[in-house]
């Protein structure tokens, strides 16, 4: 009896260690682009600082995101952290086709974006 309980509990303690590992994965999206010359920094920041607050936040999956500027390469990057892949795909899918961020993907140059995922487990 006491080596089955033995055993039990190591099991037991074992699926507790997979379920914490599964939570903890997560995705990171890289996004980087240029925004048109014709773009007012100012405002493209202003909007930026929007999309974050009032679009990405409130998406399903969202874990957080942050954007920086590349003064060389006059590029911009963004990063965000996301649940699953799942959740990356439907936001993308949904970003590039919702008017509320229009006027933000309207301001980046697009042949220059690119973005990258990467597994964290």
């Amino acid at each position: 009896m006491k080596y089955i309980l033995i055993i039990l509990t190591s099991l037991t303690m074992l699926s507790f260690g997979k379920k914490e590992k599964e939570n903890n994965s997560y995705i990171i999206e890289i996004t980087t682009f240029k925004i048109k010359s014709t773009v007012n920094s100012e405002y493209f920041w202003k909007e930026d600082a929007e999309i974050d607050a009032n679009y990405t936040s409130k998406q399903p999956g969202y874990i957080s995101r942050e954007s920086g500027f590349d003064t060389e390469t006059n590029e911009v990057l963004v990063v965000a952290k996301w649940n699953t892949k799942k959740d990356a795909d439907a936001s993308m899918q949904k970003f590039m086709t919702n008017n509320s961020v229009a006027d933000y993907v309207n301001m980046i140059e697009g042949t220059t974006m690119k973005m990258k995922r990467y597994v964290v487990d």
